[in-house]
This record gives structure tokens, C-alpha cells and sequence, in this order.
């Protein structure tokens, strides 16, 4: 997109203004909090699914073929996180 005509008359920001604001670091916060939930919650359903309603460690290693199933809810959740972030990237402007 094309920037303001007139930026380079405008007066730089005062030295004692930070570059990333309060209420920037509570967007942050709250972006990272909502999207580590919801790749959680997508882990934990990959577990339920590919690891036969195991969730649980000591569960999971009793799943035959186990190592492979446990590598498939990590794919689904790196996948995941992946989408999430590049629908982020597009969206936050």
C-alpha cells in the first residue's frame, strides 16, 4: 500500500515513548495465550484420535505401534500451529 504523502513532515516520536506500547504488549499477550490454548486443544484431540483415547504418557506407551501415532498428533498440531500463524500474518495489519 502506498504511504502518506506528507510522513516525512511529520515530527518524530518523543525519545522517552516506547516503540511497543502497554496496550501492544497486552495484545501480544492475549494473541499468544489464545493461540497456545487452541494448539493445545488440537494436540490433545490428535492424541484421543491417533493414540486410540490415550492422552496421558505412560497410556500412550502401551498403544501398539505408539512412536508413529504420537508422530502423526505432532504433525496434525505443528500443522495446525502453521495454519494459525499464517492466517494471523494476513489478518494482523
Amino acid at each position: 500500500e502506498p504511504g502518506d504523502a506528507t510522513i516525512l513532515e511529520d515530527r518524530p516520536r518523543p525519545k522517552n515513548e516506547p516503540v511497543v506500547l502497554n496496550w501492544m504488549w497486552a495484545s501480544m499477550v492475549i494473541n499468544g495465550a489464545v493461540l497456545s490454548a487452541v494448539i493445545i486443544a488440537v494436540y490433545i484431540a490428535a492424541l484421543v484420535t491417533y493414540c486410540d483415547g490415550k492422552v496421558l504418557q505412560n497410556d500412550i506407551n502401551e498403544v501398539p505401534d505408539f512412536g508413529d501415532k504420537l508422530m502423526d498428533a505432532r504433525t496434525v498440531a505443528f500443522i495446525s500451529l502453521v495454519w494459525a500463524e499464517n492466517v494471523r500474518s494476513y489478518t494482523s495489519r
